[in-house]
């Protein structure tokens, strides 16, 4: 459902598929929503310039949807979606109009398999019953996880146990699963116990640029303004992340039932310990401290005010808002260094790669990754485009911070270990797994990068 030309994070990893894909002897046919209603969903601008990307012959076949404003809403409505609802409600509204043009597209075309994207998570569902009602296998690319998407704790037991099942239902039906880090394949499958590990296959975001262009890079004590930027969203919210933490005696009376599978704390994915220890640095090493700036790219939070007072940061922080993908890569040019943030898993590791990474990787510039354990900071390490900041140890962070604005440093990223993340070559990847699944061959030759 997310695609281009609407501008979510979510539709960069398909639409460089599409890129792609055509060169390894795959044709993709798009389905998805209407522009107009998709960036209203999703609550994104549209970018026509996204769809330069592709070939211009692609076909994109824009089906409309039940408008959401109709919807009952209310104290009455509310109740109904707190203890009644598993997933969004954009699949049950565009499936009416789906299954009247899905048929048509499927019978000019006739496609091979069926490929979607989750989230939505609805979608699953719908692309369930297209597989079963056309015969056609299905496979299923989970950019995140449904069952265990902690951001909130689940409404109750019954609805972590609802979920699960329909996380079932459609992993039955897909002849193959991709994730896109190898913490998301233990995940999943240490959930479905019937699940075998062969049918999830991990197949990461990844970046355009040519491994040759990836060269050393230095960056270098100054006596000026060091600019530290961030682009993207922050996916943190204090409501959920106190109903995490209160006991259920202290909750309100329809949050008492809520029910934790795994606790994450996604205070750690806001800036809150970078903020704490630049704060500690301006207060304690003035003369470098004065010199950070802190720009930010992307819709601006609620909380982050509050954020930014708590620590005294005002001053010298400047919010750029949503800004579409030539503009930010303007804004990025006056980065000096990128901030990378990650939540804090109890008791595991952080299984989100955000693309926004990938993009930091073709900047030529170092990556500050206040990061806990998990795939984001083993990326930022075993690259070598950066410095890793433990978030709960402000003492090193701050010593680590001072040191490169004090006496720079140098940087060699590792291209053995960031081909694995070149686009096309994952491109290629995905191209193998259809034709395995639709000639249920375990090799076959494909066309070469």
């Amino acid at each position: 459902m997310e695609f281009a030309p609407v501008n979510t994070t979510g539709n960069f990893r398909t639409l460089k598929f599409v890129k792609y894909i055509s060169s390894f002897a795959i044709e993709p046919v798009i389905v998805t929503l209407k522009v107009e209603q998709a960036s209203t969903f999703f609550n994104a601008p549209i970018d026509d310039s996204l769809l330069k990307e592709i070939p211009s012959d692609i076909n994109i076949y824009r089906i409309p949807c039940k408008s959401n404003s109709d919807a009952p809403f209310g104290k009455l409505s509310d109740f109904i979606n707190i203890f009644f609802s598993i997933k969004d409600s954009l699949g049950k509204r565009w499936w009416p109009f789906l299954k009247t043009a899905i048929g048509p597209i499927i019978e000019k075309h006739q496609p091979a398999a069926i490929y979607t994207s989750l989230p939505p998570f609805s979608t699953g569902g719908l692309a369930v019953k297209i597989s079963k009602k056309f015969n056609l296998p299905l496979i299923l690319d989970m950019r995140d996880l449904w069952l265990h998407w902690c951001i909130g704790p689940h409404k109750s037991w019954i609805h972590y146990f609802l979920t699960k099942k329909a996380e079932e239902r459609i992993f039955k039906q897909a002849k193959a699963i991709v994730v896109v880090t190898p913490q998301m394949k233990s995940i999943i499958t240490k959930s479905h116990a019937s699940l075998s590990e062969n049918k999830v296959h991990y197949i990461p975001n990844g970046f355009d640029m040519s491994l040759e262009k990836i060269i050393p890079f230095s960056f270098n004590s100054r006596t000026s303004e060091v600019i530290i930027g961030y682009v993207g969203s922050f996916y943190y919210d204090p409501k959920n992340r106190n109903n995490f933490y209160k006991k259920w005696w202290e909750k309100r009376p329809h949050e008492m039932i809520q029910f934790v599978t795994v606790k994450s704390d996604w205070l750690y994915r806001s800036p809150y310990f970078f903020f704490r220890t630049v704060s500690y640095i301006r207060k304690h090493y003035p003369e470098i401290g004065t010199k950070i700036r802190i720009e930010f790219i992307g819709k601006k939070p609620n909380w982050l005010d509050e954020m930014l007072i708590e620590f005294d940061l005002q001053s010298c922080f400047t919010s750029h808002g949503f800004v579409n993908q030539k503009r930010s890569i303007e804004l990025q040019k006056n980065f000096d260094i990128l901030l990378a943030t990650s939540e804090k898993i109890e008791n595991g590791e952080h299984f989100c790669l955000p693309s926004k990474i990938f993009d930091y990787v073709v900047s030529g510039k170092p990556v500050l990754g206040f990061v806990t354990k998990g795939i984001q900071k083993d990326f930022i390490e075993k690259s070598g485009i950066g410095i890793v900041c433990d978030p709960d140890d402000i003492s090193t962070s701050v010593s680590s911070i001072v040191n490169l604005l004090t006496n720079g440093a140098n940087f060699k990223p590792d291209i053995n270990y960031l081909a694995k993340f070149e686009r096309k070559q994952l491109s290629l990847e995905l191209a193998n797994l259809f034709k395995t699944v639709v000639c249920n061959l375990d090799r076959f030759n494909a066309q070469e990068v």
